[in-house]
């Protein structure tokens, strides 16, 4: 499959949920896979299709992170979720669901975009224009990660 063979669409928050728990929290309860933030107006939820199957998801929300101080405050978004359906990995859903959420992000003049970066993902993000902040840290019980920040304005 190549990024042409995926269909990107915004979704409410719920229809995210079933394949975030698949896919990053199989190990906990349904409802952990619901996030704060995710029923905010601004939020913004996409999904990737592949015809008919969704095959990958990702989250943007208004949250600023307290280890990035740049004054940029209320302008900082979260990516949060990101997860594709190990058959289509690498083949461009998730780049392709990455940059919808970086659309949504610019479109309402969001300054930054951080993530808690799965340590296996970060070459990924890396790719997408994201720097590493800080050390590995652990997110119990869901393992390794970095701080990650990318910074539309920069991209441009």
């Amino acid at each position: 499959m190549s990024v042409a063979d995926y269909n990107i669409k915004r979704v409410d928050a719920e229809q995210v949920w079933p394949l975030r728990h698949k896919l990053l929290r199989p190990h906990q309860a349904l409802e952990e896979s619901r996030y704060p933030g995710d029923e905010h107006r601004d939020a913004g939820h996409f999904a990737a299709f592949a015809g008919r199957k969704m095959v990958g998801i990702t989250s943007v929300f208004h949250e600023a992170h307290p280890d990035i101080d740049d004054r940029s405050g209320e302008q900082q978004w979260r990516l949060r979720g990101m997860a594709t359906a190990e058959a289509v990995r690498g083949t461009g859903a998730g780049g392709a669901l990455l940059l919808a959420g970086i659309d949504h992000v610019v479109t309402r003049h969001g300054k930054v975009l951080w993530c808690n970066a799965r340590t296996p993902a970060v070459g990924f993000y890396e790719r997408h224009g994201f720097t590493v902040i800080g050390e590995e840290f652990e997110i119990d019980p869901i393992g390794p990660h970095y701080l990650m920040r990318y910074s539309p304005s920069q991209a441009d």
